[in-house]
């Protein structure tokens, strides 16, 4: 028989034990650290990217490491350097003022399709987990990337660390020999599998509006607003057999304008009908900046810029079903430092049904 003094101390090392496996954190997350930016989306897969504050020294960068770990007990590790401008050779990094190993710049690959959407962007990647796993012990230990002669080529490293832990908090990972930043000596079986993916049903296509719908439920929709300025503009397109979407621009700024966005009978005289949109989460902001709605895909999208060039702000999509609008993708990024919107942190992810 156990002694109760010994059954309450394996009772109680078991459950420090599952506590140190159990995700620490809610999802989807986005946070600030420092110099860095992490973004987990609703199936724990984080991605962590350097982003100058620009509000100290470090300023604007070219240079941008990006870092992907995806949830689950094989979740894969990734890395990326994207360089915006002329060409670069990024073997010749230095690292506090040192070059790199051969062995860590051995591991960097050019990247030939574009990632971010920009033909301006070269990238080179460590895809395989050892060499990236060594990339990171390294930069942990250090301050600061650089290319040499180039002051605007640069990546803080102020933040990493705190960043690697939290993502290892998301996905379950300290102290199990998967984690980034606190390993330990739980087994990879330890980590929890990644969240089930979202399923969202096909968007069955109905007949298209003909064009005296479109003009009269586009007539309708422009009754229904009011703008404080200049002349409101309007785009409908087929939901159902019976229901249409109107999307209704008004009150344009520099480079966002504002957005009613209704669902309306496809027979006179056009009433509104309830259309029910999931809500983004972490309060972004929906159906402003710039929106328009697919009628062959049924998707509704927007793109929201917190400045022009549109490196920053948000971005997402959601899916007709037959009954809602459900949200198939988001993206944010809270810091504008030239990253193109496609590498923005996802925080929202799903696939659809065949």
């Amino acid at each position: 028989m156990l002694r109760p003094a010994f059954l309450a101390l394996l009772l109680t090392s078991a459950a420090a034990q599952t506590f140190a496996q159990a995700p620490s954190e809610t999802v989807p997350l986005l946070r600030e650290i420092k110099q860095w930016v992490v973004g987990c989306d609703n199936l724990r897969n984080c991605h962590a990217l350097s982003a100058p504050s620009g509000v100290d020294e470090e300023g604007y960068s070219s240079l941008t490491l990006h870092l992907w770990h995806q949830a689950g007990p094989e979740g894969y590790l990734r890395l990326r350097f994207d360089h915006r401008g002329q060409d670069v050779d990024l073997s010749t990094l230095l690292l506090d003022g040192k070059p790199l190993s051969l062995e860590l710049t051995r591991d960097l690959h050019v990247e030939l399709d574009d990632q971010g959407g920009d033909p301006e962007v070269q990238s080179y990647g460590v895809i395989e987990d050892a060499a990236a796993r060594r990339w990171l012990q390294r930069l942990r230990n250090g301050q600061r990337l650089q290319l040499p002669g180039d002051e605007q080529a640069h990546v803080s490293l102020s933040g990493l660390s705190a960043s690697l832990l939290l993502m290892d908090a998301v996905q379950g990972r300290v102290d199990n020999v998967t984690a980034l930043a606190r390993t330990g000596k739980g087994a990879a079986s330890d980590v929890p599998p990644r969240m089930p993916t979202p399923v969202l049903r096909k968007f069955i296509a109905p007949p298209v509006l003909t064009t005296q719908e479109q003009a009269s439920l586009m007539a309708a929709a422009l009754q229904a607003v009011r703008p404080e300025e200049g002349e409101p503009e309007a785009t409908a397109g087929a939901l159902t057999a019976q229901q249409a979407i109107t999307v209704v621009r008004y009150d344009c700024a520099a480079y966002n304008c504002e957005y009613d966005v209704n669902s309306r009978k496809r027979q006179a005289p056009y009433d509104e009908t309830s259309l029910a949109i999931q809500p983004l989460p972490l309060d972004g902001a929906a159906l402003q900046g710039s929106v328009w709605f697919d009628e062959a895909t049924g998707t509704l999208s927007y793109f929201y810029k917190l400045r022009g060039i549109g490196d920053c702000g948000g971005t997402g999509s959601w899916v007709f079903d037959g009954e809602r609008l459900r949200l198939s993708e988001f993206r944010m990024m809270p810091r504008c430092t030239g990253v193109a919107s496609g590498d923005w942190p996802a925080l929202w992810s799903t696939h659809t049904a065949p």
